[in-house]
């Protein structure tokens, strides 16, 4: 999803309130929370969380209940993108560029873990203070699809992940013929400042930095 968007100031506020649950709990809010911590009625809450998830990926809720199951970029589930932030807590991402993103948007420093989607080998990044201070693989790699098609979180998430080689992402490209012509592929140096901008200018405004 692209971090460009609309939203309005009732959405901005339920969004920092569910970040904020989520970072100091582990876990999904309830309604209950939400309505002591926006101080609005249940069914105003509710109709703001229609609204974002008909916005596209910005959450999901399980299937005719209001269990949020991701608030993107976070994944409520476990993926393959681990996130360790600096006091332990361990958050998911939902895809490679997301990882990246996050560490901007909450303006923490982090340690990812992933795997090469190719040979299914750990990767392993460290974020501080804004910039790549580690990584396990020089020359890691993302791919993800030229074309979003929502939503992406089911569509396109798990199409963008991380090489540990431009080698491997080709040869996984190679088995994936039909993706071919849809699939953008960039060394994770060369797309982290791009990353980095878009993600810093969403958590500015959600108002968390």
């Amino acid at each position: 999803m692209e971090c460009e968007c609309e939203l309005k100031s009732e959405e901005i506020e339920a969004l920092k309130s569910i970040f904020s649950i989520i970072l100091k709990r582990g876990r999904s809010p309830s309604i209950e929370e939400l309505r002591l911590s926006l101080k609005r009625s249940d069914e105003e809450i509710i109709h703001t969380l229609d609204e974002l998830e008909k916005k596209g990926d910005f959450l999901l809720r399980k299937e005719r209940t209001q269990e949020i199951v991701s608030i993107y970029p976070l994944s409520l589930k476990p993926t393959e993108h681990q996130i360790t932030l600096e006091d332990g807590t361990r958050l998911f991402a939902m895809c490679a560029v997301d990882a990246l993103g996050m560490p901007l948007m909450f303006n923490k420093s982090v340690r990812i873990v992933s795997r090469c989607e190719e040979c299914k080998h750990e990767l392993v990044f460290e974020i501080k203070n804004g910039e790549i201070t580690f990584m396990s693989h020089p020359n890691a790699t993302i791919c993800s699809p030229g074309i979003q098609v929502y939503p992406a979180a089911e569509t396109c998430c798990p199409l963008v992940n991380f090489f540990c080689s431009k080698k491997h992402a080709n040869e996984w490209i190679a088995k994936n013929p039909k993706l071919k012509n849809n699939i953008r592929q960039s060394l994770v140096r060369q797309r982290f400042p791009k990353i980095k901008e878009c993600w810093k200018r969403y958590g500015k405004t959600l108002g968390i930095q």
